[in-house]
Formats: C-alpha cells, sequence, structure tokens
C-alpha cells in the first residue's frame, strides 16, 4: 500500500501561510496512530495539546490577548492541513477557536474577553459550542433548554448533545431560551464553566465519523449563572449563533477541502505505483478529482478574502462549505474506487477519510439546506442581515 512520504505543497491560495502549513505537518503526535484510534473509537487528548502548544488555538486571536494574530486566510489553510490528516483535529480547532473564542471576541464584554480569551490562545482552557439538542439540530428556533430568571443571574436546565469535545472541555456556550414560544428572540448565549454545580457531560459511542474526536452530550441541572457571563445581550443568542456558525462553516469547509485533497493524492500515488498512465477509467477519476478540489479551494479562498476585509461573506460561505464538503465526499469515493478495482482489501486510511467526509456534507447544515439557502438568495428571497456586532477583520485580528 502507498504511503506519503513527503508533505503535500502548499497551494498558492494558502501560500502567506505556508509557515503555519508546515508547521502542521511537522506535528507527528497528530498522525500517530490514527488509523488504530479512528477504528477503536479512541480520542486523541495528546493532539489537542500538541496543538496547542504549536499556538494553534489562538491562530486568529489578537496578539493583545495572547493569540498569533493571524488572518482568516491563514486559518483556512491551518484548516485544510488538519482535515488532510484527521477531521478530529480540524474539528477540535472548529470549535475551540471558530465557534467558542472568536464569538467571545465579537460578542463579549471587555471583562469577558479580558478573563477567557488569554486562556483560550494558550489551551489552558479548552472549550466547546452547546446548541445542538435531541430535538433541535437544524432548527435552532425549536430548542428547549431553559434560562430561568433568578436574583443575580440564571438557571440552566436541558441536554445538548453531538457537542464535539463536550468531555474535555472547560468552558461552554451554553443556548437556551428565556421563552420558547419566543422561538428564535427568546435564544441566549451563556459562558458556563464546567466547575458550574449541576452540569455534566457524557460520551457518544458508535460514531460513523470523526471516531478519534471526543463528542458528548451536556446536562444542565439548575446551573446557576450569574449576569456577567451572558454573552451578548438576553434574546440575541439566536443572531450570536449564527455568526459563529459563520466561522464553524468556514473551517469545516477547509478540512473537508483538505479531505479532498489527501484522497486525490493516495489516488494519484496508487495510480503511479502501479504504472498507470491516467488515459483509462482511473485517470478520468482522478482528473474530476483535481477540478473538484480546486473549484472548491477558490470558493473558499473567496470566501476568506471577504473575511479577511470585514466585508458580509455569509453566501459565500455557506456556497464554500457546501462545495468543499461535496469535493471531500466526492473524491474520497473515487480514491476508494480506484484502490478497490485492483485490490479486494480496506485501505484503512481511504475508509477513515470517507466517514469522516460523510459527516461533513450534515453537520454545519446539510448539503440540501446549502443548496435551498443558495437558490433563495439567487431569487432574492433571502438577504444577508448584518449583526449588531460586526465579525472581525484581518486588521482587527492582527491588533
Amino acid at each position: 500500500m502507498p504511503t506519503m512520504t513527503t508533505y503535500p505543497p502548499v497551494p498558492e491560495v494558502w501560500k502567506p501561510a505556508a509557515d503555519l502549513v508546515a508547521q502542521v505537518y511537522a506535528l507527528e503526535p497528530l498522525r500517530a496512530d490514527i488509523d488504530a484510534r479512528f477504528a477503536a473509537g479512541l480520542d486523541n487528548v495528546a493532539a489537542v495539546d500538541v496543538m496547542a502548544e504549536a499556538g494553534l488555538l489562538g491562530l486568529t486571536l489578537p496578539r493583545r490577548y495572547g493569540g498569533q494574530g493571524r488572518d482568516y486566510t491563514a486559518l483556512a489553510a491551518v484548516c485544510e492541513a488538519l482535515g488532510s490528516i484527521d477531521t478530529a483535529h480540524q474539528i477540535a480547532l472548529t470549535v475551540h477557536l471558530g465557534l467558542v473564542a472568536m464569538a467571545i471576541l465579537q460578542w463579549g464584554s471587555d471583562e469577558q474577553r479580558t478573563h477567557w480569551l488569554p486562556l483560550l490562545a494558550r489551551g489552558e482552557v479548552l472549550a466547546t459550542f452547546g446548541l445542538t439538542e435531541p430535538g433541535a439540530g437544524s432548527d435552532v428556533g425549536a430548542l428547549r433548554a431553559s434560562a430561568r430568571r433568578v436574583a443575580g443571574g440564571y438557571l440552566l436546565n436541558g441536554e445538548k448533545t453531538w457537542i464535539s469535545g463536550a468531555n474535555h472541555a472547560g468552558l461552554f456556550i451554553i443556548f437556551a431560551t428565556i421563552d420558547p414560544t419566543l422561538r428564535h428572540r427568546g435564544i441566549t448565549a451563556f459562558l458556563v464553566p464546567r466547575s458550574a454545580e449541576g452540569l455534566s457531560t457524557s460520551v457518544l459511542h458508535g460514531k460513523f465519523g470523526v471516531r478519534a474526536g471526543d463528542t458528548g452530550s451536556v446536562i444542565c441541572s439548575d446551573v446557576f449563572v450569574p449576569d456577567t457571563q451572558v454573552l451578548g445581550e438576553v434574546g440575541e443568542g439566536f443572531a450570536l449563533a449564527l455568526a459563529a456558525l459563520g466561522n464553524g462553516l468556514f473551517t469545516v469547509g477547509a478540512g473537508a477541502l483538505g479531505i479532498a485533497a489527501e484522497t486525490r493524492r493516495i489516488a494519484a500515488a496508487f495510480m503511479r505505483s502501479c504504472g498507470d498512465d491516467g488515459r483509462g477509467w482511473a485517470g478520468g477519476l482522478l482528473a474530476r478529482m483535481v477540478v473538484r478540489e480546486e473549484a472548491a479551494r477558490l470558493l473558499l479562498a473567496r470566501a476568506a478574502a471577504l473575511k479577511d476585509a470585514g466585508r458580509p461573506n455569509t453566501v459565500e460561505t455557506g456556497r464554500a462549505k457546501w462545495q468543499c464538503a461535496e469535493a471531500g465526499l466526492a473524491n474520497a469515493v473515487a480514491a476508494l474506487d480506484i484502490w478497490q478495482a485492483r485490490y479486494a482489501v480496506e485501505h484503512p486510511a481511504l475508509l477513515r477519510h470517507w466517514a469522516n467526509a460523510k459527516g461533513a456534507v450534515i453537520y454545519g447544515g446539510t448539503s440540501e439546506i446549502h443548496q435551498t439557502m443558495q437558490a433563495a438568495y439567487a431569487l432574492g428571497d433571502r438577504v444577508e442581515r448584518l449583526p449588531r456586532r460586526p465579525a472581525p477583520s484581518a486588521a482587527d485580528l492582527a491588533e
């Protein structure tokens, strides 16, 4: 079975982040026993520690908070590299940095940013994002976790599920409603430390993909959260979640692009080792793999450029996530076809990437949802609404 003996080159669109990409590929603990861990369903906490030591957990946080101050283009390049190794690594960065730390940067008070961001940038505290519930996934307005007003704060009750990093996180953004009849207008975001009394977590077993990463449920049973730990304003949680998910979709797309690129590299190396000159059936599959990958990368680069400039990018980010995820899954399937046409045995790495890619077309909004949204944007039936607090630009992140 052919193996990669050299690190893949940095795509031209990510050249400004070449140092970071080289740094990611040099982190050997990210690769250690990854196929075996995936097969056994063992998450790798040490991998997150290595990413923290490399400064990746604070990649796009401003230097004044202990981050690296890098831009969204660099974030895309790093997430592509992580995804090409294993989606679990990209998901860890997506949730900790993209969904939580960047949300605190955009929506938090001065006190919240000053307290939490240096801890998150250094990886002293890992963070996760508690939005999805057993009965509320794509329809966020249906969430039932409640926030009951009491003296000095709120009591949270409810369950969150499919939460990445749930069992290792020290900080949770928990979304709960002050009144379910208000639907979206009642949702509020709360910063909840693991030490909060009444908060507990559990592990989800038997996943199809991302098996080398931690996923679990979060239970809140009369968890008290003081007023000072409301993130944003009361009733603003839906807008906050959408803004955070903009970073989530962006990085999930980049990770799926990493799968598209890595499976294409594996297929090409295998064909070359077999003496296949690319003129036949397998060559046609490989050519389509290249085009899917490059088209998806250009869409992601456009979204990155808009985010770096501080311009609206919801349409472009959604489009990029949709197509990157589809490219990752299609390329993984094509690479398996090329392999199994010659060998009727399993290829652990390709099977792992295929299973991981299948998840990417589901979470962060299914491909069908993104397709429907893009049609609505094209017809003018849906328009982008800017949040009260704009997302930071590359210039803001560099401060």
